[in-house]
């Protein structure tokens, strides 16, 4: 009876033993699996991993192309605008120089519409008219009514070196004329009537729109060049002097006053 009851305890015990040995093999199996299961999910990811990596570096290669295509090109766009710029100051200076040529003389006409006296004095009234190179007015002319009946028209003048006239110098080939005022021989010149502004670029030349400074540096100081030959000669200028060329007006007459590409102003009846 002894026997018996050790050998089912043996039994037990091996039964016991086998199903724990079972067990760990069946954990160990399990564990085995997941850490197989883990490992190419690590290797999967690390190859993922490895792959943004590449990207990255690629992308970053292809940011490094593309900012020094970029610089490239910034430099190229500085390099085309001072290129057009340029242009656009040839452009600018050969413009000038077509309007010097069309306007090569000042021209305006004086009209005679009226004379008579009053309080015993003689007086005429005129109307001003600038012309442009066609013949056309450039604006709608103005009525002035001046003492006497010589009409006197005083302007600033400045004319330059002959070779810059036979040349055709953008802004030396011509004569320039400011008309300043208007007066008869009757009245004081102070009390004459204004023409053009003074110191200023006159409009038929360009105006303010005129690119280079040399016309307007000229009339602003007028006096002070025309008083220092010597600076007005680095500027290319032969003279710089007021004129006042006059007429006797007759009612229903025109005048021409013109300014020779290299001279002064004259007066003649139409």
């Amino acid at each position: 009876m002894a026997a018996t009851f050790q050998n089912v305890n043996v039994f037990f015990r091996t039964v016991v033993l086998l199903a724990l040995v079972l067990l760990a093999g069946w954990w160990t199996l399990m564990l085995r699996s997941k850490l197989d299961a883990s490992e190419h999910l690590l290797a999967q990811r690390s190859a993922e991993l490895e792959s943004a990596r590449a990207d990255v570096e690629k992308r970053q290669q292809e940011i490094q192309r593309l900012g020094d295509e970029l610089q490239l090109r910034d430099k190229e766009i500085q390099r085309l605008r001072a290129v057009v710029a340029e242009k656009e100051k040839e452009i600018e200076a050969l413009t000038l120089a077509n309007r010097l040529l069309k306007v090569s003389h000042r021209v305006a006409r004086l009209e005679v519409l009226a004379q008579g006296e009053k309080d015993g004095r003689s007086f005429t009234t005129v109307r001003f008219t600038e012309l442009g190179a066609d013949g056309a007015p450039l604006a709608a002319g103005k009525e002035f009514t001046v003492a006497g009946k010589s009409i006197y028209v005083e302007s600033l003048v400045i004319q330059f070196d002959d070779r810059y006239v036979e040349q055709g110098d953008a802004l030396r080939g011509t004569s320039l004329c400011l008309f300043r005022r208007l007066f008869g021989e009757n009245q004081p010149p102070s009390e004459g009537v204004p023409l053009d502004p003074a110191g200023q670029q006159p409009l038929v030349y360009g105006g303010d729109t005129t690119p280079d400074p040399l016309h307007h540096a000229l009339w602003e100081r007028f006096w002070d060049y025309a008083n220092d030959p010597a600076l007005a000669k680095e500027l290319g200028v032969r003279a710089l002097q007021g004129e006042a060329p006059f007429i006797e007006g007759r009612v229903g007459k025109s005048y021409r006053l013109e300014l020779r590409a290299a001279g002064g102003l004259v007066i003649e009846a139409e």
